[in-house]
């Protein structure tokens, strides 16, 4: 699976937020169809500033933009990088902001774990890295915003089919699954959420139960 034109649109604009933009330039390392597609989208679009009138930038810009750039290539993992053990691709690791620490939390689902590596506040979508072992499901829940998830590492599936590393996936709002892994195969993800997940069933009453208490 890929990501679709109107995502890749989104990145060659600059539109997407942080969360969309490391997970597609996530699969965009491993997938040269893909990559070739943005090219195309993103000489469309600079054909189209070609046409229009020269106009002089604001004063400011070139201040804004020094500020923000980082000159030479980012640093190498180290052994106190809390990112340095996860299976993330360079592409995405560009993008992340530094993080002193990575706070895991269960999933619901024995040994499952995923913790939050960004937020993004303009849009509230968050990114988030997920873990779950060999041989487990994660239970049913539904999307009331989409995800977007590219396994990084062993694979999944679910209703719609089998996902493996590379691959791309998009749950649109209102969607169900019920992820689960090989019996002999962990997996790794990294998806973006536009908003929290919903149990379906007695999780879903014990979810509701445990928003309401003060």
């Amino acid at each position: 699976m890929h990501p679709s034109e109107e995502t890749l649109l989104a990145l060659a604009s600059g539109e997407a937020d942080l969360p969309l933009r490391a997970t597609v330039e996530g699969h965009l390392a491993s997938c040269p169809s893909c990559r070739t597609t943005l090219g195309e989208l993103t000489a469309a679009g600079g054909a189209l500033l070609r046409g229009l009138a020269p106009a002089p930038p604001p004063d400011h810009l070139w201040q804004q933009v020094l500020a923000r750039v980082t000159p030479g290539k980012p640093p190498a993992a180290s052994a106190l990088d809390p990112l340095a053990a996860l299976p993330l691709p360079e592409e995405t690791r560009r993008e992340l902001p530094p993080l002193c620490s990575l706070r895991w939390r269960s999933a619901w689902t024995p040994k499952a774990r995923y913790a939050l590596l960004a937020r993004e506040r303009a849009t509230g979508s968050l990114l988030l890295v997920g873990h779950m072992p060999p041989g487990r499901y994660f239970p049913r829940h539904q999307h009331p915003g989409r995800e977007d998830v590219l396994v990084l590492a062993g694979g999944y599936e679910d209703e719609r089919g089998r996902y493996e590393a590379g691959e791309y996936a998009v749950y649109e709002p209102g969607s169900q699954h019920r992820p689960a892994t090989e019996p002999g195969e962990e997996c790794w993800i990294l998806f973006r959420l536009e908003a929290p997940i919903r149990f379906l069933g007695w999780r879903g009453g014990l979810q509701r139960l445990l928003a309401s208490l003060p």
